[in-house]
């Protein structure tokens, strides 16, 4: 009896410190050695981008603007881009140990943010540039966060983020930085009590207490890693153009009412683009049908892992659900034609190396031979078995997926 009580207690430190020790690997590291220039064509942007850019400004305190790297285990964000913040870009960095960190930065306003948060702005840091598009739309992601979260939400101290895109020929000015396509990102637009489907609470790093992150491993992963109180979920932005025309993109943050409590912008790497209307129609396709298990890579693929059953030890397919989430991959498909796919099996770790990467491979075969049925073109379509080589979580459930890779 007293051994089994000390097996449990040994379990539960086990698995605190297995927790501890993945949310301490968890961090946000920041650069400013960039310039501007750099930080826009080789990091908001890729190679892959062919728009044509040019003239980049930054106006702001040197140290508002940074590239930043994020790792993390739990939470699903941005692992790479830009940071433009209302004081010091360093901190940012977690962990989230005080309610209040402020750090004043140049003293300059924004006409254009003063006019959409009703009241005036501070501490404004401001990216622009021009480009080219060659494709019929651009788009880019990104998401906000805030130290006047939550305490401070609707008491004139409305933080703010735009961005404005604007041309001369045709003439046009718009802020694409908006959700549910009219309501501008601003901490009191986005919070716990508005538009909270939008927002992500930041809780009080408290390493007293470590169990408490054991049944809590995405706060506490955020709390470790990040000092804002409070974040937007990864949001889209976009907007048609005319490709071949030339274009203004003004990308600005700033304090508004007081130059107290730090806001900041997280601009996704290489996701400024030029692009068809028909690709960002497909993504958003591809969203309605999985929601949030679409996932976005620096490039242009999009990815979904779906838990497609199979009998055990077997690549037979079981259940009428694997068979209802096979045919909405098969509807994205017919959605458009010229999108390729790749799917890739994976399975837990039970059974050998050897064994699990076999019956991934074959489990991947079973979904393309399906799809293939189904009219797909078979040159379409590549499949790979990894076994038990890349695991998302530590449940094994989940780890027992199939991967659908969808690429131009």
């Amino acid at each position: 009896m007293a051994w089994n009580m000390v097996k449990n207690r040994l379990t539960l430190l086990t698995g605190i410190l297995m927790c501890i020790v993945k949310i301490s690997n968890a961090q946000l590291s920041i650069d400013t050695t960039l310039s501007a220039e750099e930080m826009v064509k080789t990091v908001f942007a890729t190679k892959e981008n062919d728009s044509k850019i040019e003239n980049v400004k930054f106006k702001g305190y040197k140290k508002s603007l940074g590239v930043f790297n994020c790792s993390m285990v739990y939470n699903k964000i941005i692992p790479k881009g830009i940071i433009l913040s209302t004081g010091n870009v360093f901190d940012a960095i977690g962990p989230n140990n005080t309610p209040d960190k402020s750090s004043k930065a140049l003293n300059n306003t924004d006409v254009s943010l003063s006019a959409i948060a009703k009241g005036p702005t501070f501490d404004a840091a401001i990216l622009e540039f021009d480009f080219v598009p060659s494709d019929d739309s651009i788009a880019f992601n990104f998401f906000f966060g805030s130290e006047e979260y939550p305490e401070y939400v609707s008491k004139n101290v409305n933080d703010i983020f735009g961005f404005f895109l604007s041309s001369e020929e045709p003439k046009m000015r718009r802020n694409l930085a908006i959700v549910d396509g009219r309501i501008p990102v601003t901490v009191d637009n986005i919070n716990s009590i508005v538009n909270k489907k939008y927002f992500i609470r930041n809780y009080l790093w408290d390493p007293e207490n470590l169990a408490k992150w054991e049944t809590n491993k995405q706060g506490g992963e955020m709390a470790s890693t990040f000092q804002f109180d409070g974040f937007t979920v990864v949001l889209h932005a976009g907007a048609k153009v005319v490709p071949g025309k030339k274009y203004h993109i003004k990308i600005a943050i700033a304090d508004v009412g007081d130059r107290l409590y730090d806001s900041a912008i997280f601009l996704e790497a290489g996701s400024f683009k030029s692009m068809s209307s028909k690709t960002i129609a497909f993504e958003k396709f591809a969203k309605d049908e999985f929601g949030e298990k679409v996932l976005k890579d620096l490039g242009n693929s999009l990815s979904v892992n779906l838990n497609i059953n199979f009998e055990t030890g077997s690549f037979k397919i079981s259940e009428a659900e694997s068979f209802t989430l096979l045919n909405k991959v098969l509807n994205l498909l017919k959605k458009d034609v010229k999108m390729h796919l790749e799917i890739n099996g994976h399975t837990d770790n039970n059974g050998s190396k050897e064994q699990n990467k076999t019956l991934s491979l074959d489990r991947a075969k079973t979904v393309a031979d399906y799809l293939i049925s189904k009219g797909v073109k078979a040159d379409r379509i590549t499949y790979n078995g990894f076994g038990d080589s890349k695991p998302i979580s530590d449940n094994k459930a989940l780890n027992r997926r199939v991967e659908f890779v969808f690429l131009k």
